[in-house]
């Protein structure tokens, strides 16, 4: 029997995956296992941030298969410290905890927001339209899209929703009973839409004079995919708390929330926890991905790669300029927002073997692995131009 339909009589239907039955991957390709490749610029959904069989990923888990597997927070081990440490010496932050995934970090800053809310008589957070934190019951609350929350109802109340990147608007919304602002520095499933510098001064000065929480979610902008190893380091704007993960793992689920001073004694023992969070073998090939993708060499050609194939991108919407509406983000994380017929441009790029999805509902997503070279961004160029060409010529 086909594995779709297997699939099909097996899993609650959620997913619409792609029509390919893959064996394995290599680099920045996965293969079928008739042996069609597909060139992969959509990562695991920029988890793959090494790409596939990378030998650091793979030594580090050969490694610590041999010691254990799991050990419960009951133990602690020297590769979950190890990569702990390295994440807060990288970063302004005072104290971290390991989850599973994004969802859960966002799951527990907001338990840690509104404890520290308690204790200073602030309820109200404010989240943007068209932002994207999780699906989990509390991220869905500051998710501010109707197609995801509409379904769900009720969720957290205090939630302030305020339009993306309306100064005025943030402005009106904030004042001293405000304890949190969330917000993604660009947008991931809201279009790859990048915060301006005002919304970031306003953001800030808000904080300097009502004293609320800054907190970013760094989810998918983090661990090198815009060319520094998180985001809010080209902005000038230092948040109390982010989200991570992603990339982190290196391909196995790990998250975590990086703290600062002021909330890093906010939980006492036995208010927040995990089973699986912090997983041994996930901080394994966490400490390899960090100890790669945090050299600057490496994040200076994040950077040269992302401009050069932002370069390409604008040489498309200048040849499609009825189609392509505009290019935008930072680094390895880029997007294109058509007219109309996202869905048949990803579906007609898959066909001719490139990988990638829609976010914001009409932007084209690239979020390769971070090692692609310039010739796979020329190669995935190639096969977009004549996705364009035998769609809209």
């Amino acid at each position: 029997m086909d594995l779709f339909p297997r699939a099909q009589k097996s899993y609650i239907p959620v997913y619409k995956p792609f029509h390919i039955d893959v064996d394995k991957g290599k680099g920045v390709y996965l293969y079928d296992k008739d042996g069609t490749c597909y060139l992969d610029f959509l990562a695991g959904i920029a988890v793959n941030a090494l790409g596939y069989q990378h030998p650091a990923i793979n030594e580090a888990i050969l490694k610590q298969v041999k010691r254990n597997l799991h050990l419960s927070n009951y133990f602690v081990q020297d590769v979950q410290v190890d990569l702990a440490e390295r994440l807060l010496a990288l970063t302004p932050f005072s104290k971290l905890f390991f989850t599973n995934s994004g969802t859960e970090a966002i799951e527990g800053l907001l338990k840690l927001v509104k404890k520290w809310g308690n204790e200073h008589n602030k309820k109200e957070i404010i989240a943007f339209s068209g932002s994207f934190h999780g699906r989990s019951l509390g991220a869905l609350s500051i998710t501010m899209q109707e197609k995801h929350q509409k379904h769900f109802l009720p969720l957290l109340p205090n939630i302030i929703e305020v339009p993306f990147d309306d100064t005025a608007a943030f402005e009106a919304a904030i004042n001293e009973n405000t304890l949190a602002v969330f917000y993604e520095g660009i947008t991931g499933e809201g279009g790859v839409r990048p915060v301006s510098r005002f919304m970031l001064e306003a953001m800030k000065a808000g904080r300097d004079q009502y004293g609320y929480l800054l907190i970013a979610d760094e989810i998918q902008t983090g661990v090198g995919r815009t060319g520094s190893f998180y985001y809010y380091e080209q902005t000038g704007l230092i948040p109390d708390a982010i989200a991570t993960a992603k990339g982190l793992g290196g391909g196995l689920p790990l998250g975590a929330f990086l703290v600062n001073e002021k909330l890093q004694d906010v939980f006492l023992s036995g208010q927040h926890g995990t089973t699986y969070g912090g997983n041994p073998l996930a901080c394994a090939t966490g400490l390899a991905t960090v100890e790669i993708i945090s050299q600057k060499l490496f994040l200076d050609r994040i950077q040269q790669k992302g401009s050069y194939f932002k370069g390409l991108l604008y040489e498309l919407a200048n040849d499609f300029s009825d189609i392509v509406s505009d290019v935008r983000g930072e680094g390895l994380m880029l997007g294109v927002e058509v007219r109309n017929n996202a869905l048949d441009i990803m579906d007609t790029a898959f066909k001719n073997g490139l990988l990638f999805n829609i976010a914001g509902g009409n932007t084209l997503r690239f979020i390769p692995p971070l090692i692609i070279e310039q010739s796979d961004i020329d190669t995935a160029y190639e096969k977009i131009r004549l996705t364009f060409k035998s769609l809209f010529r």
